[in-house]
């Protein structure tokens, strides 16, 4: 949802793949071209996220600010994401972050918030996102931007893009994948159990709720090696 490493693991995804789902759907990397659409769906499916960052009213401020500073990043925005297309149409993403890739142009991200949404607004919407974020362990891949349109999930959509962001992990040395799910999604934590990812912790914010209107996250990690 942001150029930041943050908690986000989607909405409930798909716990059972229909015969063939697959075999329509391109898993690639995110594009430049694509911020557009993967907004678009992070919006739909992210919409807590996105009332809690930038108001009740404000979540196509919010899309327009984000696509400025991504914009503005360049690739760096999209670097370790993936997209699933079908027929054209971005339909579903994924991200995987590690220690090497380093942070993010936080001043590139701020200018645009400012420009967009004002000083105050900007301060608001940046600071309820950093509750979100995640530190990254050095042996980590972690997970986050998991998504899918609603009219594909249940599909098999996220299953591809989690074994495809698993194989990268893999392919980059990583020890374990680790993702933050709220405590209450449970459609996306029993997809999860299902690839092999079990609970670890559990954290719990008040801030989090005030914003959010969660306050419990659950941090699942699958072991590689």
């Amino acid at each position: 949802m942001t150029a930041r490493s943050q908690a986000i693991a989607g909405p409930a995804l798909d716990a059972a793949p229909a015969a063939g789902a697959r075999a329509a759907v391109e898993i690639r990397p995110a594009r430049l071209d694509d911020i557009k659409p993967i907004l678009t769906l992070h919006r739909e499916a992210f919409a807590d996220k996105f009332g809690g960052a930038f108001g009740a009213s404000g979540a196509e401020r919010g899309v327009r600010a984000l696509a400025t500073a991504w914009r503005r990043q360049g690739l760096l925005a999209m670097r370790g994401m993936i997209v699933a297309e079908h027929a054209g149409e971005v339909i579903g993403t994924a991200s995987l972050r590690t220690w090497e890739m380093g942070g993010d142009e936080a001043g590139t991200a701020e200018l645009a918030f400012q420009e967009e949404l004002g000083l105050w607004g900007a301060a608001r919407s940046l600071f309820a996102l950093s509750l979100l974020d995640h530190r990254i362990e050095r042996g980590e891949g972690f997970i986050s931007d998991v998504a899918v349109m609603a009219s594909h999930r249940r599909g098999g959509v996220a299953r591809a893009m989690l074994a495809r962001v698993e194989q990268e992990a893999r392919s980059r040395n990583k020890r374990f994948l680790g993702l933050y799910v709220s405590a209450a999604n449970h459609g996306a934590r029993t997809l999860y159990h299902s690839l092999g990812f079990a609970d670890l912790r559990t954290r719990r914010s008040l801030m989090a709720r005030l914003f959010f209107g969660q306050a419990s996250w659950v941090y699942m990690r699958k072991d590689l090696h």
